[in-house]
């Protein structure tokens, strides 16, 4: 059971290792440059991918198995992840299905289309302390459910 955060724009970095420091496990953070904060630290690892936009995303598409979970807000990495059997999670908590995926790139479609078009879009909102409680007990969830069904 692995962790793999996209971490060029996460903004639970500390609840994610938080979250995992608590049940003996060290997240993986891939993004195209270091991360000061999260390189030093030993509770966490950090993976730098160098060269195209998306050789942060082909890693985690890459290494990723099934039994393990990627947690990252880019919608196009999580519809590849499940794709190949992988469980995904956004930064408030909430699980990435097939379906909802689906679902959500169209919507983020739609969204760009409106922007383009100048027309009124959906803002994003802000992430709160809501969202970090959220996730903690999610990721918890998570990771407890897991180490049931491996006991099991």
């Amino acid at each position: 059971m692995i962790i793999y955060v996209d971490a060029d724009a996460c903004p639970a970095r500390d609840e994610i290792i938080f979250v995992a420091k608590r049940h003996g496990l060290i997240p993986i953070f891939i993004a195209n440059k270091s991360i000061p904060a999260i390189a030093s630290s030993r509770d966490a690892r950090m993976e730098v991918v160098e060269g195209a936009f998306d050789a942060a995303d082909d890693w985690i598409v890459n290494n990723a198995k099934t039994g393990d979970l990627v947690m990252t807000a880019d919608l196009l990495l999580a519809q590849r992840v499940v794709k190949n059997r992988v469980e995904a999670m956004n930064f408030s908590g909430g699980h990435f299905t097939d379906d909802l995926i689906h679902e959500l790139v169209a919507r983020r479609e739609i969204q760009k289309m409106l922007r383009e078009s100048n027309l009124p879009a959906h803002q994003p909102v802000q992430y709160g302390k809501q969202n970090r409680s959220n996730l903690k007990s999610s990721l918890h969830t998570w990771i407890e459910t897991r180490k049931r069904n491996a006991i099991a």
